[in-house]
């Protein structure tokens, strides 16, 4: 009887104990996350220390930031002699492909198909290109561009060059005008063919 009564004690305390948590941990992140006032300024240290640290929050999931422009990727294959004379003249007008519009193209046309995982990766690379450390996103779009030499029979490129076209997202305010965005466009640099990767038989003819 009295190793029951302890029992039932000990069960009445961790579920008071539990009650207490919960509320305590949901009004900390309550707080977290409305908008800045004199109480989370002045909590900001325990904040960072708790909520901040273990359980992050944020309103993305319910007010997301979408993407504000179309990127795509262009490459120029070229050759040992092409190579030569970019370094000295620059890079040719001619010779760029799309890697990426098409694919999006192909996509919209049929939500149901596979375009939009397999560029994916590429996708993020470009984004990530210019938010975060850009050395990893380059290897991933030079084994993009490698990839589709090889799709495309381009066996003499030994360089590819590449290039990020940025096409911002019309202004709803300017929708019904003829006015179009600025097109930016950013040089990533000229790199060796990566002769390691495979065909990804995504734009063969």
């Amino acid at each position: 009887m009295y190793r029951k009564a302890i029992r039932v004690w000990v069960a009445n305390v961790l579920r008071v104990m539990t009650v207490l948590w919960l509320v305590a941990h949901f009004t900390l992140i309550i707080t977290y996350v409305l908008p800045t006032n004199p109480v989370q300024d002045a909590l900001e240290p325990f904040f960072d220390a708790t909520i901040g640290k273990y359980f992050s929050q944020d309103w993305s999931l319910f007010a997301p930031d979408p993407v504000s422009a179309d990127y795509a990727l262009l490459v120029r294959p070229l050759s040992r002699n092409e190579f030569a004379v970019a370094q000295r003249q620059g890079l040719p007008n001619d010779g760029w492909y799309d890697l990426s519009s098409p694919l999006w193209t192909k996509f919209q046309s049929n939500r149901f198909s596979a375009y939009d995982r397999v560029f994916r990766p590429t996708a993020d690379a470009i984004l990530d290109y210019y938010s975060k450390q850009p050395q990893q996103p380059v290897q991933l779009m030079v084994k993009t561009a490698s990839a589709f030499c090889k799709d495309i029979g381009q066996r003499n490129a030994s360089y590819v060059a590449l290039i990020i076209r940025e096409k911002p997202s019309k202004l709803w305010s300017e929708r019904g005008t003829s006015q179009q965005p600025v097109v930016r466009t950013t040089l990533v640099g000229i790199y060796p063919v990566d002769k390691s990767v495979e065909n990804s038989h995504i734009y063969q003819p």
